[in-house]
């Protein structure tokens, strides 16, 4: 009888040990995921609509901009991040130590740099004012483009402009060109602007990944695990009920339903398959693309040179989160 008893009181001692820790899981915050409006991020705030995004888990943290997003995490406002490749390198070159968790698209296009009135080649923007959001993607977009037209920085005056100020600068002549991304690229387009150079002529380099804190990677496995699976279940529905998904996203974007799939057609969205293998196994090949990436942002002096490879890329983790 005793010895039972002392069976029982194991056994509660341990109930007890397991329910403090269920409780101390249960406490803990969830992941504050900082993003700016753009169609290849938007599939998150899908999940979210249709009920996918545990909000115990991951928090949606909207900014107007992909500066404001890289300052949030590196002012410790977010634990993670959508970014481009080229921003995660620059975020981690400054010495925060990120993980990506998802690649979530390639840009096939709508990633581009706009022309106003006259200014409708790429010879065109040699003396002109371009509008770039210089701390983002845009720094990368613009040293791929003046390679391209065989101009150099000097070549152009750079006007700084976050996304949300590129339009009325756009509109008021401010500037003579722009370096954007839809949604902004296609109402400027639809506008009259021209289209000088895009993402299809740099293939795989503009590349959108979520990154996370290497602290949120080690210690919350189980909640990134259902960002990943939440994710695919978006895209999954986006291909099931593409019209009910658009819908979805209209209010967000700022765009018609029939504008936001040729927006959505300008993207490449890998496979949870095809992500694994990216992001996992011996030769990930996301880690080719970076070492690609990096030499351009090195060249052109967005990166110093010699700068140690980041360890953005961890097989571990991919195996914990896509097995």
């Amino acid at each position: 009888m005793r010895e039972s008893c002392r069976r029982w009181a194991s056994r509660g001692l341990l109930l007890g040990a397991v329910l403090v820790l269920l409780a101390g899981c249960a406490d803990e915050p969830p992941i504050r995921l900082g993003t700016n409006v753009f169609p290849g991020y938007e599939p998150l705030y899908l999940a979210r609509e249709i009920g996918l995004l545990d909000a115990d888990c991951v928090r949606l943290v909207e900014y107007v901009s992909a500066t404001q997003v890289s300052t949030a995490l590196a002012n410790g406002a977010v634990d993670a991040v959508t970014v481009t490749l080229d921003e995660a390198l620059l975020l981690a070159s400054r010495g925060i130590d990120l993980r990506v968790v998802a690649v979530t698209d390639y840009s096939n296009g709508t990633d581009a740099v706009l022309g106003r009135g006259e200014v409708r080649t790429l010879a065109d923007i040699a003396g002109r004012r371009v509008g770039v959001e210089t701390t983002a993607l845009g720094s990368y977009m613009l040293a791929r483009t003046l390679a391209h037209a065989g101009l150099e920085e000097s070549d152009v005056e750079i006007v700084g402009l976050e996304l949300h100020e590129q339009e009325p600068a756009f509109a008021a002549g401010r500037i003579d060109a722009v370096v954007t991304f839809d949604p902004v690229r296609q109402r400027l387009v639809e506008a009259g602007a021209s289209v000088l150079f895009d993402s299809r002529s740099i293939p795989g380099e503009i590349v959108d990944l979520i990154a996370v804190a290497a602290d949120v990677a080690t210690e919350r496995t189980e909640c990134l695990r259902g960002l990943v699976t939440a994710w695919h279940g978006a895209l999954k529905h986006l291909r099931d009920a593409p019209e009910a998904a658009r819908a979805a996203m209209q209010p967000r974007l700022g765009l018609e339903p029939e504008q936001i799939r040729v927006a959505l057609d300008g993207l490449h969205f890998p496979s949870r398959a095809e992500t694994a293998r990216m992001l996992g196994g011996a030769t990930p090949a996301l880690a080719a693309v970076s070492r690609q990436v990096r030499d351009v942002m090195e060249r052109s002096g967005i990166l110093e040179d010699g700068h140690p490879e980041s360890r953005l890329i961890d097989t571990a983790l991919t195996d914990r989160l896509y097995q």
